[in-house]
C-alpha cells in the first residue's frame, strides 16, 4: 500500500476565536497545498483521504480532494488530531489493498513520529522535517505497518 503522509499548508499564526483547531490556511498556504495536489495526481490515483478535524487540515484536505478526486469520501478522523499517535489509523485503513494509495493529512511532529514508524526507524520524529505543505510517500505492507520504502519526499518550495 502506498501512505502518502502531508502536513497541512501554513496556517495563520492566530485564529478569531484564539484557539488553534480553528487556525485556517493563509494564501501561501493554500497555493502550497494546490501545488502539491497537482504534483501528486502525475503519479498516484488516490483511494482515500483522511485528515485532522482541525480546521486547517480540513481545508488542506478540501484541495486535495477537489484536485485529486479520491475514488472514495474524504474523510475526518479523531486520530489525526495534533498531539495524537497517528499509527491508530493502521487498523482502519488495513482494509484497503497493497495497490491502493491512501493520503493522511496531519500535524506536525505527528507527522515525522508516524513515518518513522511506517519506516521502522526508532526514533522522536527527528528523521523528517515536514515544513508546512510537505509530504512523504511510502510503500509499506498493510500486513505490518513497517518496514516501509521511501518513494519521495516533497516540500511545495521545490516545485517552484
Amino acid at each position: 500500500m502506498k501512505i502518502i503522509i502531508a502536513r497541512h499548508g501554513e496556517a495563520e499564526t492566530t485564529s478569531p476565536d484564539g484557539t488553534d483547531r480553528s487556525r485556517s490556511l493563509t494564501s501561501k498556504g493554500k497555493a502550497d497545498v494546490l501545488k502539491m495536489a497537482n504534483f501528486f495526481k502525475i503519479g498516484f490515483k488516490i483511494t482515500k483521504i483522511y485528515h485532522s478535524p482541525y480546521e486547517r487540515t480540513t481545508n488542506t484536505a478540501k484541495i486535495y480532494t477537489d484536485i485529486l478526486h479520491p475514488e472514495r469520501e474524504t474523510e475526518s478522523l479523531d486520530h489525526l488530531k495534533a498531539g495524537q499517535d497517528m499509527a491508530q489509523v493502521c487498523p482502519i485503513i488495513r482494509e484497503y489493498s497493497n495497490s491502493d494509495t491512501i493520503l493522511l493529512v496531519g500535524h506536525s511532529p505527528d507527522v515525522s513520529v508516524f513515518a518513522e514508524k511506517l519506516l521502522g526507524i526508532s526514533g522522536v520524529g527527528k528523521s523528517f522535517l515536514f515544513s508546512p505543505g510537505s509530504a512523504l510517500a511510502i510503500n509499506v505492507p498493510r500486513e505490518k505497518f513497517h518496514d516501509g520504502q521511501i518513494i519521495w519526499f516533497v516540500c511545495p518550495d521545490f516545485l517552484g
